[in-house]
């Protein structure tokens, strides 16, 4: 790799891994937010799914319009509006007595929106509020990966992605780990909500700035040498949307991936969502220590995309089903076995958690990422990318509002076992693939 591939492969880790920094902050302020604004466990699955369809739209959306404006233009407008919608949803309050009479007819509009997805009873106007807010904030967050993958995919040759896109795997692994852990510091150090919001606001901004200096969407000349060296400069055909539209829902294999990523963002944000508090009120400990306790989750998950994306391009001659449908089997079997480990204690639940988000969070970055990129036709890489975290953030919202309804009128155990379902669904529709091997770097050379 040249130096100028460094510097950017470092540049596009800053910058995705500061996504989530407003992404999963609010996992450890959860039930904080539920008992100061006296909303329900249903009503909180509502904000936290309304995040997951703002994004899945988003990517929908961004996908293509990085495609057609640019990635580096679409990755900064993601971030500063997340900034933004994450400030507003820590005012909430405030904004919700500012508004005053408006309130009301906002919570009518939600609740008759709500209604296609839930026959629950209507939901609060502060709960209707966040609601908003919160899918405000998913779409802007969406800004980041179909840049991310297009960005990626002008700079790698295709022999290079798995370990390239398991490097920026690590980047949101990190971030989500470092998230949750100085989320419950800030809510058991101010003893308020808002602190998780505020803070790690801050910290996407600044990301922003250092990625409106450094974010190039393309090498020049000579800059990367592994990929071909008559590349053209930096000016590429920009695809009218409805092409890239049709390019990439006639893609089948498109289609199996963004499958199976439905399945398996069902089982990362329910642990990313709803472990914290799970483990705060199975063990008795505070927020802080049980952010501790969940934040392992994406760490070892970082070792994971390491290791999965090397696996497949030293062993597997860059297949990348055989180890996505292996390691969405061991999820399944250890989201069950976390359902009984979970109650003998912290270092048995730790150690399970490790194991789980090693093998998820594998799966799920050749799944959006590397794979992706091999599948993806005719220089569509973000929309192709973006279709595929579209579904993936739809099974998220689903798996919220399933996880929600459990909670209220069953239990955890009927929420983790259906976690458990999702990811070995996923694991089959992942062995479909077992023999595909990756496209030619379109997003490099014309076809």
């Amino acid at each position: 790799m040249s130096r100028a591939q460094w510097r950017m492969l470092f540049a596009v880790w800053v910058t995705y891994g500061a996504f989530y920094a407003c992404r999963v902050n609010i996992g450890p302020a959860r039930t904080q937010i539920e008992r100061s604004l006296a909303i329900d466990p249903l009503e909180m699955g509502l904000v936290l799914g309304a995040l997951k369809v703002g994004y899945a739209l988003g990517q929908l959306v961004n996908g293509q319009l990085a495609e057609r404006f640019g990635p580096r233009r679409i990755l900064l407008f993601g971030m500063l509006g997340s900034v933004t919608a994450c400030l507003l949803f820590s005012q909430a309050a405030p904004m919700a007595d500012a508004l005053g009479p408006s309130l009301p007819l906002l919570a009518s509009a939600v609740n008759r929106t709500v209604q296609f997805f839930s026959t629950r009873s209507p939901l609060t106007p502060i709960a209707a509020l966040l609601v908003v807010l919160w899918f405000l904030n998913g779409y802007f967050q969406a800004g980041g990966w179909p840049p991310t993958v297009k960005i990626m995919a002008s700079w790698f040759t295709p022999t290079q992605r798995g370990r390239m896109m398991g490097v920026v795997g690590t980047s949101y692994q990190l971030g989500s780990a470092l998230t949750i852990i100085a989320s419950g510091a800030l809510v058991t150090a101010f003893a308020d909500w808002r602190a998780a919001f505020v803070l790690p606001a801050a910290v996407l901004a600044l990301a922003a700035l250092h990625a409106a200096f450094k974010i190039r969407e393309r090498p020049e000349p000579g800059e990367a040498p592994a990929i071909d060296e008559s590349l053209p400069p930096a000016t590429v055909e920009r695809r009218p949307l409805l092409e890239t539209l049709w390019i990439t829902f006639a893609n089948p294999r498109i289609w199996v991936l963004a499958l199976a990523l439905f399945g398996l963002d069902i089982v990362r944000y329910g642990f990313l969502d709803w472990a914290p508090g799970h483990l705060e009120a199975l063990h008795g400990s505070g927020v802080f220590l049980a952010a501790l306790k969940v934040a392992v989750f994406p760490l070892a998950g970082a070792v994971g995309a390491l290791a999965s994306g090397w696996i497949t391009d030293r062993y597997f001659q860059s297949r990348r089903a055989p180890m996505i449908a292996a390691s969405l089997f061991l999820v399944g079997l250890l989201t069950l076995t976390y359902e009984r480990i979970a109650p003998l204690g912290a270092a048995p639940t730790i150690a399970c958690l490790a194991a789980i988000g090693f093998f998820l969070y594998g799966a799920q970055i050749l799944l959006v990422g590397t794979a992706a990129q091999d599948f993806a036709r005719k220089r569509t890489t973000a929309a192709a990318a973006g279709f595929v975290d579209f579904m993936g953030y739809m099974g998220a919202f689903a798996g919220d509002m399933a996880t929600g309804w459990f909670l209220k009128h069953r239990d955890f155990h009927a929420a983790i076992r259906f976690w458990a379902a999702a990811a070995l669904v996923a694991a089959v529709l992942a062995a479909t693939l077992w023999n595909a091997r990756p496209r030619t770097n379109d997003d490099a050379l014309a076809t």
